[in-house]
């Protein structure tokens, strides 16, 4: 004879979903929230550039070579391939990559409000370090 017997009731154990889905939409809004801000801060070396307008603009940088990126941002950041970079700096880098490969091209993107001081500093550390090859980003003027 037992002294206590388990209770019989009807009550049959579940999983309540409700919660379940409250814990997935809260997961939902973080991965959302932090994509997004990831996103923003991946951009090329977090400058946003206004390229100026030319009638002749055309499409290059396809073809993957030997090329260098140099971004001069409005507020006349240098960037190097995403990195940002001095003008003494600039000048030491591309002699290396002079010295790795004769026939480095420079991609130079500046912002449209970029002071031109500024621009003529990175070509004339382009022609110190011995490298004539540099192009010149534009967008196509619609007209």
């Amino acid at each position: 004879m037992r002294i206590f017997e388990p209770p019989k009731s009807p009550f049959v154990p579940r999983i309540r979903i409700i919660n379940l889905v409250d814990v997935l939409f809260i997961l939902l809004i973080f991965f959302i929230a932090t994509t997004t801000f990831r996103v923003a801060s991946q951009q090329p070396a977090g400058v946003k550039l206004s390229l100026p307008e030319a009638k002749s603009a055309e499409a290059v940088g396809k073809q993957k070579t030997n090329q260098l990126r140099i971004t001069v941002a409005a507020d006349g950041a240098i960037y190097l391939d995403k990195e940002k970079t001095a003008t003494g700096q600039l000048e030491k880098a591309l002699k290396e990559a002079k010295a790795k490969d004769p026939a480095v091209i420079i991609e130079l993107s500046a912002d449209k409000n970029a002071n031109y001081g500024t621009i003529v500093s990175v070509v004339d550390a382009a022609r110190v370090a011995g490298i004539q090859n540099i192009t010149a980003f534009t967008k196509k003027s619609v007209q």
